[in-house]
């Protein structure tokens, strides 16, 4: 992946996130925040939104987002410690990915697999993760 984006102009990822930067667990597109039956979020997918968040961290601003198998360890801890409490995990987080058609409005160049910026311009588009799980798996009154 350096050697792809190595070149591109980091501070303009003013979220720290690019979806094409990192490895995508499942179609975080989908986790929008508009609920709908192809987004429903359980643990599994709660916690491949977090990790895929976590492969897509470019430059400075988000390099101290906490490592995954911490929150998920720091997670099951409290829900193990939990007996009256409802637990709810949530994320909400903004990203940012290439416009469609960055290269061909002349955003950004490619030249032998790698991206260049152009200057002046921007090529990205900044989108939205949304993802609420319960850790209760059961309630007692």
């Amino acid at each position: 992946m350096q050697y792809v984006f190595g070149n591109i102009d980091k501070t303009k990822v003013t979220t720290g996130y690019l979806k094409e930067f990192g490895i995508r667990f499942n179609e975080v597109e989908a986790y929008n925040g508009v609920i709908s039956t192809n987004n429903l979020v359980d643990k599994t997918q709660w916690q491949s939104l977090y990790s895929s968040l976590y492969t897509m961290r470019v430059g400075t601003v988000a390099q101290n987002m906490v490592a995954p198998n911490t929150v998920f360890d720091n997670l099951k801890t409290e829900q193990a410690n939990s007996t009256e409490d409802v637990l709810v995990a949530a994320q909400y987080y903004n990203y940012q990915q290439y416009k469609t058609n960055a290269q061909t409005n002349g955003d950004v160049t490619v030249n032998n697999d790698r991206i260049y910026d152009v200057a002046g311009r921007n090529p990205y588009n900044t989108k939205t993760i949304f993802g609420v799980e319960t850790l209760n798996k059961q309630l007692q009154s």
